[in-house]
């Protein structure tokens, strides 16, 4: 290995741990993750949230689908919660990339015993 190959590795390894994952392991499906930032704060949450993600693909779908004065009225919230889940679940930089690196180096360490 060269000298530069080397300095990439170290330095690789230095900071594979200077990152929040985006995603991480799933407990229970085998090669399966699971989103690190994606929370809700309860069921309420979910159904508005699913609510707004529905009512946005059908807008923009059909934009003269039949109006409703309480959906047309909240309109500004659920484009606030879409653009809200995609920023929890869009990879920032290079983290895709560090989350590889990050396993990989997890995995080593349980196999040399360091956990």
């Amino acid at each position: 290995m060269n000298l530069n190959e080397e300095k990439l590795i170290k330095d690789l390894r230095f900071h594979s741990n200077d990152h929040s994952p985006t995603l991480v392991p799933h407990p229970l499906f085998k090669e399966k993750f699971q989103p690190t930032f994606f929370y809700l704060n309860g069921h309420a949450d979910l159904l508005l949230t699913v609510r707004a993600l529905l009512y946005l693909s059908m807008r923009a779908i059909n934009p003269h689908l039949g109006s409703d004065d309480v959906m047309d009225r909240n309109e500004e919230e659920f484009i606030h919660q879409a653009m809200t889940i995609a920023n929890r679940l869009m990879p920032v930089g290079e983290e895709a990339l560090m989350d590889h690196l990050n396993l990989l180096y997890r995995e080593e360490k349980k196999a040399k015993g360091d956990v």
